[in-house]
């Protein structure tokens, strides 16, 4: 979620992106883009993401970001609506510059070298830069070859987008041991919070897949409850749950025939952040991961190594947690056989100072 963007006027006064592309297909990409809240208080009002990016971005650009949006290489709900925030964010420090409404090519090299130092500064993490340096880039190259020629990207990937080490185990994201995420489920106080927990894990499950899902997504047959899944990339699935997870979301669902399938405890739609905030707290809850914060990407990435762990074929992996890239399956077992290796190669070593410890401390008692 950007921090620093303009403040929005009104949504009131304008005008359709309708009127250009069509209204049927603005009523689409409206409901696809959805909203967002304006904060992060349960309080604070909502928007809808079209009618912020029309505010934020002068007409011309606001037609290619549109463009951008609707292309069929970025097919999945979640992908546009995290697209159409990359895009926010640059508006945002857009506006830092002085330079509003944003507008195609207002950046230059200079801007970008000083925000990535800024982004280093501030302990901005590689991964988030390398995304949204990714999003501001393909935008300049997708317009260029449509509406935009000569247009210059200001994005240069050698010297600004990070380099990401995918074998990295220090800053990858954590992973639940088995043991821990039966604490995990443990520590639920309702059957709610359960079900956050096994859904995202069982099915290795994005949030954003999860929290796009209406009530008729479900599809309850004789002897097994499916969903019917949208996942990253626009892949359709069909996805079969567990009795565990079917019977938690059919106390979950209960009457309701319409409307989203996932709604907190006030019956209002669960989006990432309310996930987020969950999982969070069941992860205090129950002390695990050594004080580091459960996340929904946890739940995952726990269910992935797990996998592993039970020598399951690295293709089936791959196939189950939708992974479009075989080397990203490959990074997680990379990593979790660096960890086990490493720990092993720690402990022969250690086998030659069994008796240090209790050394110190006898002698410690004796003084």
């Amino acid at each position: 979620m950007p921090q620093n963007l303009p403040a929005v006027r009104s949504s009131a006064d304008v005008a359709r992106p309708g009127l250009s592309i069509g209204e049927e297909i603005a009523d689409h990409l409206r409901a696809e883009l959805g909203t967002v809240r304006l904060g992060y208080r349960r309080t604070d009002p909502k928007a809808d993401r079209i009618d912020l990016l029309a505010e934020l971005c002068d007409r011309d650009t606001f037609q290619s970001v549109i463009k951008w949006l609707s292309s069929g290489k970025r097919r999945s709900q979640a992908t546009r609506r995290a697209y159409a925030d990359d895009i926010r964010f640059w508006a945002g420090f857009a506006a830092d510059l002085g330079r509003t409404p944003f507008r195609l090519g207002c950046f230059a090299y200079e801007d970008l070298t000083a925000w990535r130092v800024l982004q280093e500064a501030r302990g901005g993490s590689d991964r988030s830069m390398a995304r949204r340096l990714s999003s501001l880039s393909s935008l300049h190259e997708h317009a260029a070859r449509r509406d935009w020629p000569g247009l210059v990207n200001p994005v240069d990937s050698e010297d600004h987008r990070p380099r990401i080490d995918r074998h990295d185990t220090s800053s990858a994201t954590p992973v639940l041991e088995v043991q821990e995420l039966q604490e995990l489920v443990k520590a639920a106080d309702s059957p709610f919070e359960a079900l956050v927990v096994l859904l995202l894990y069982t099915l290795a499950g994005r949030v954003s897949e999860m929290c796009a899902l209406d009530v008729g997504k479900r599809i309850v047959k004789p002897g097994r409850t499916s969903l019917d899944l949208t996942r990253k990339g626009g892949k359709e699935r069909i996805l079969p749950l567990s009795a565990s997870v079917a019977g938690l979301l059919e106390l979950h669902v209960g009457e309701r025939t319409s409307g989203p399938l996932l709604v907190d405890p006030e019956g209002q739609p669960l989006d990432r952040f309310a996930v987020d905030r969950t999982v969070t707290r069941l992860g205090k809850r129950a002390k695990v991961l050594g004080g580091r914060d459960v996340t929904p990407h946890v739940m995952r990435a726990s269910r992935i190594t797990h996998m592993i762990d039970d020598g399951e074929p690295l293709a089936e992996i791959q196939a189950f947690a939708d992974h479009a890239d075989p080397s990203t399956t490959i990074g997680y077992f990379t990593r979790r056989k660096a960890s086990e290796r490493n720990g092993r190669l720690v402990d022969k070593a250690d086998d030659l100072f069994t008796d240090i410890t209790d050394q110190w401390i006898n002698a410690k008692d004796s003084a």
